[in-house]
């Protein structure tokens, strides 16, 4: 037997998905993990379309696989960011169990001539087993959590002041940590978005430049220099270059901006920037917060106040309450889909002030109310929540010996209830 055919036969039995495929991503070969799978074999498969056997995932695959062959580069999916590219079925190894195949794929530059791509080999990896103990160990964290919850509730009135007193240790150590955290790659994703922000800038120059050049060519109308340009433009993908670039650096400055955020909150949710502890007037932090807020309320929102007459002044840090209120009139905001309601009330008595924040939005579910003050969690998609919100509120609402509660029904609204205790100076810092 030859070299080649013990690598063709090596290949055709390897545990990994192997497909080779040409400029026009037409199928030059796949081995027996794509052909058992599709009960298709390679000879049969040969000269097909791998987007047309693949309609689903076929933009996805495209712009990958492109990519490879412009670029000359390796590109990769991981079963984190996209878990299912190909609906394939995996066994377990101890149960036998089917399930949709969770993979990592590799896209890879293969026949490379003249520094031009003229095929690219596919590899698929089975990477089920690892996703599933992944999952697994999700799931019993949230049962755990579960069970926690569970607990909290048969505790008698001595149990519910030590969790109370570790809750406070825990968000010492969680508001320590995130300042450490906020302190150390502050810096650097400052100077990142900068940088990006002047890429931005110079892309955006080079572009003007280059188009300005192309007028001029077209201008003199000399075959010889048009040639050479549309030559030159086709050797470099010039056209998928112009388009692409702008959105790179783009999506890059959304993504720093995302982090600057996520710092901003954390900086927020350990105190790195403390306000200054006075006497304010709770009623005024609200109004100038709904100014800020407005931009989110202004479209959809009515608000309605019902404020109690003569309030006293509550000693406070007033910019960190103010904070709470942001985000708490930002999220009932977001909870309500279309055009809604939001009700604010502020009353005390001799020894409480109370406000109160009630939505008419969505509301939120029961598995979900249990979660809300942890930090990192939120119900919100991808990319519009850090999760550190609630989780802030609650820690300055408790420096302030205070209680954050939430009523919530599905599809009715939400209530948000801040009980401060009205405490002279010297008390109210006694422990903050």
């Amino acid at each position: 037997m030859t070299t080649l055919s013990v690598l063709e036969n090596l290949t055709a039995k390897l545990p990994l998905g192997v497909c080779v495929l040409n400029e026009h991503l037409g199928i030059e070969y796949w081995n027996d993990f794509f052909a058992d799978r599709l009960n298709i074999s390679s000879d049969d498969v040969k000269g097909r379309s791998l987007l047309d056997l693949f309609p689903n995932e076929a933009k996805y695959l495209k712009k990958k696989i492109n990519s490879v062959f412009i670029l000359n580069n390796a590109s990769f999916s991981y079963w984190e960011h996209r878990p299912h590219v190909f609906l394939f079925s995996s066994s377990r190894p101890i149960t036998g169990e089917e399930t949709l195949m969770y993979q990592n794929i590799e896209f890879l530059p293969l026949d490379v001539k003249n520094n031009s791509v003229k095929t690219v080999c596919m590899i698929v990896q089975d990477v089920t087993e690892l996703a599933s103990y992944y999952q697994g160990q999700k799931q019993l964290s949230e049962q755990l959590a579960q069970e926690h919850a569970a607990l909290q509730v048969l505790n008698n009135k001595l149990e519910a002041a030590q969790n109370q007193l570790l809750q406070s240790e825990k968000m010492a150590a969680i508001g320590q940590l995130a300042a450490g955290v906020a302190h150390e790659i502050n810096n650097p994703i400052g100077f990142i978005n900068s940088n990006l922000q002047s890429l931005q800038d110079y892309a955006a120059k080079l572009l003007k430049l280059t188009n300005f050049y192309e007028k001029v060519i077209r201008k003199t109308e000399n075959k010889t220099f048009l040639a050479l340009q549309q030559d030159m433009h086709d050797r470099i993908q010039y056209s998928f270059l112009r388009e692409d670039m702008p959105e790179l650096v783009s999506e890059s400055l959304e993504g720093i901006g995302r982090v600057s955020e996520i710092i901003k909150n954390l900086k927020a949710f350990s105190h790195v920037d403390n306000s200054e502890w006075q006497y304010a007037d709770i009623v005024d932090g609200i109004e100038s917060t709904l100014k800020i807020a407005n931009n989110q309320l202004k479209y959809n929102v009515e608000i309605h106040r019902d404020y109690q007459k003569e309030l006293p002044k509550l000693f406070c840090q007033p910019m960190q309450l103010n904070q709470v209120f942001l985000n708490l009139l930002v999220n009932a905001a977001h909870a309500i889909q279309e055009a809604g309601h939001i009700y604010i009330a502020a009353s005390a008595t001799e020894t409480t002030f109370v406000v109160s924040i009630r939505d008419n939005g969505c509301g939120i579910s029961q598995s979900a109310m249990r979660k809300i003050f942890e930090p990192f969690y939120t119900t919100k998609p991808v990319g519009q929540g850090t999760g550190l919100g609630l989780s802030l509120s609650y820690s300055i609402v408790q420096k302030h010996k205070g209680k954050i509660t939430v009523s919530s029904e599905l599809n009715v609204g939400t209530t948000f209830t801040i009980s401060i205790p009205i405490l002279q100076p010297e008390v109210m810092l006694q422990t903050s």
